[in-house]
């Protein structure tokens, strides 16, 4: 072996590593945490049957997304997934994330995917006192609007359950959400304003498994 490879492979080599902050390691944690409750949602609503059960539980405006077309179901899912992210960065930040951060960071459905497709959506996060909207638009007839509801806590004022499931998530500081995803047959035509009371307005609550059908916690304690 040459004097200079020699040299070069018992040289010993350094390699700088960095500690990641305890906000990134803590968003790394609940993003891990928060992929395998979308899994258990899933699991539950593919080994519950055909439903029946649950649908006698469901009121008017209320449905199981398993029955909807797979479109819906995928944004349905996604949906789940964002707005955990979107709860990870509200428990770090003290605020809501727009939905061009979400997008930013590649977090679906606020970031497009360009392998899909369909109707692409835009965005909007709204807010009035301690209720809170994600909105997306279609750009075409045909496709459903979505919203996510986020109720946060009045001050002072004692959370309406204390376990975690489909509808009520806890933030790191213990804050207890009511959450709720909704779809509305009008698409595009959708009013872009801050709802605070969906099934008045024609919209339908969807679920993976049923409204508290089972108390599984969905957020680290």
């Amino acid at each position: 072996m040459p004097a200079e490879a020699a040299a070069v492979a018992g040289a010993s080599r350094q390699v700088a590593i960095a500690r990641l902050s305890f906000q990134e390691e803590l968003a790394n944690v609940i993003r891990a945490s928060a992929s395998i409750v979308v899994l258990v949602w899933i699991y539950l609503a593919a080994t519950l049957g055909d439903g029946r059960d649950l649908k006698r539980t469901l009121l008017p405006y209320q449905a199981l997304i398993q029955n909807r077309p797979t479109a819906e179901q995928r944004m349905f899912r996604e949906l789940q997934e964002g707005l955990l992210e979107a709860e990870t960065m509200r428990s770090a930040e003290g605020a809501w994330p727009s939905p061009e951060l979400l997008a930013e960071q590649g977090i679906p459905p606020f970031a497009p995917d360009p392998t899909v497709r369909g109707a692409r959506y835009r965005w909007s996060l709204l807010k009035t006192g301690n209720t809170i909207n994600y909105l997306g638009l279609p750009d075409r007839d045909g496709a459903p609007s979505w919203v996510v509801v986020i109720q946060e806590p009045q001050p002072g004022v004692p959370p309406d359950q204390l376990f975690e499931d489909e509808e009520h998530h806890k933030l790191l500081d213990g804050t207890m959400l009511h959450v709720a995803t909704w779809s509305h047959a009008a698409g595009r035509r959708t009013p872009e304003r801050l709802t605070t009371v969906p099934q008045a307005e024609g919209w339908e609550q969807l679920y993976a498994v049923g409204p508290s059908a089972l108390p599984v916690a969905i957020m680290p304690q």
